[in-house]
């Protein structure tokens, strides 16, 4: 599909992503000479008139926003009979690229970072708009150092809309899925807040909760774990980390949505937590060590690794005592001939 060279009164400079719902372009105010970002509504969904309805109100819901910490809607307009939004363009990279390229968050960091999005959250809950596809990616840091929720609209509309397939349902991946939501209950912003818990413990383990390397990575596996899997604390997960902070993230991704903390006792304890701990945007990097690291391997326990240290457990450990034995017998013999002679 050739790429158009107008989408409303902008220039379009070039393609920068798509997906099932639509497609995103860099595109020019020529007017104010300032670049935009341009989400168009794909082609295949431009028949769903309800689907086009809610897109239009959640964009204009947003574009009478106007907060740092939420991405600012410049521009709502229709082309070729799909509803488009024109949006800042925004010069940072989001938070789950910097975390695959350069490992996890310092926890004061991730702190930081999620306290401004809960603050940009807590503001779109003020307009009435629930997110319902909070995760990394959605989290740009610009390089003045700011947290920006991005990725509006859309997902909410699509689960919304029953004529869309169960692949188009959800935006990404399951990682981040509030049970409620999974379950296809109606939500609202606690959901959100369960999706900025996830994303917490990403940051600062490098992994989302219920996803690990060797597991089973299925859609549904996913999603199971979110209904039924006991919650995965970050102070067991990462040797040494912050108490506080690991239980907020527990309470955040709490089951039952009446558990969760609310925006403002989110941006509170953050930002207690991030003054704490010198937390800095944009984020800084550190090497975690992970419970497996810590000689637990997968299906040992502490005994087990007791027993592997022992002295008696083979080898050069075993050596060793035959040699003390042996010297101590040296020593004790020695010490009687000397008796002997002196007597």
């Amino acid at each position: 599909m050739a790429t158009p060279a107008q989408i409303g009164p902008f220039q379009v400079k070039g393609l920068l992503g798509k997906g099932a719902m639509g497609e995103v372009y860099e595109g020019l105010d020529e007017q104010l000479g300032r670049r935009v970002a341009i989400k168009i509504l794909g082609r295949k969904h431009r028949e769903s008139e309800e689907f086009k309805t809610r897109f239009l109100r959640e964009g204009r819901a947003l574009a009478a926003m106007n907060h740092p910490n939420v991405v600012q809607i410049y521009f709502i307009g229709e082309h070729e009979g799909r509803p488009f939004l024109a949006m800042e363009f925004l010069d940072g990279e989001d938070i789950g690229v910097l975390v695959k390229r350069n490992g996890p968050l310092r926890p004061g960091d991730a702190a930081e970072v999620i306290r401004q999005a809960a603050i940009g959250l807590a503001e779109t809950q003020r307009v009435g708009v629930v997110h319902r596809d909070v995760k990394p990616s959605n989290l740009v840091v610009t390089s003045a150092g700011i947290v920006k929720v991005t990725d509006f609209g859309l997902a909410k509309a699509l689960q919304e809309d029953l004529s869309i397939t169960a692949t188009g349902v959800f935006v990404g991946t399951p990682d981040y899925l509030a049970p409620e939501q999974a379950m296809g209950k109606e939500v609202d912003a606690r959901a959100d807040v369960y999706a900025l818990g996830c994303s917490l413990f990403h940051l600062c383990s490098g992994h989302p909760p219920f996803r690990r390397s060797g597991q089973d990575d299925h859609y549904t596996a996913v999603v199971r774990r979110h209904l039924k899997a006991e919650r995965p604390e970050l102070k067991h997960e990462v040797a040494g980390f912050d108490e506080e902070l690991s239980d907020l993230c527990r309470r955040m991704m709490s089951r039952r949505p009446d558990v969760r903390p609310g925006f403002d006792e989110l941006k509170a304890v953050l930002g207690s937590v991030s003054r704490r701990m010198d937390g800095q945007v944009p984020p800084r990097h550190t090497a975690v060590r992970l419970r497996e690291e810590q000689g637990l391997a997968a299906g040992s326990s502490p005994a087990d690794t007791k027993r592997a240290t022992a002295p008696d457990a083979g080898g050069a450990p075993r050596a060793t005592m035959i040699a003390i034995i042996v010297g101590v017998g040296l020593g004790v013999g020695l010490g009687v001939a000397i008796a002997l002679m002196y007597l």
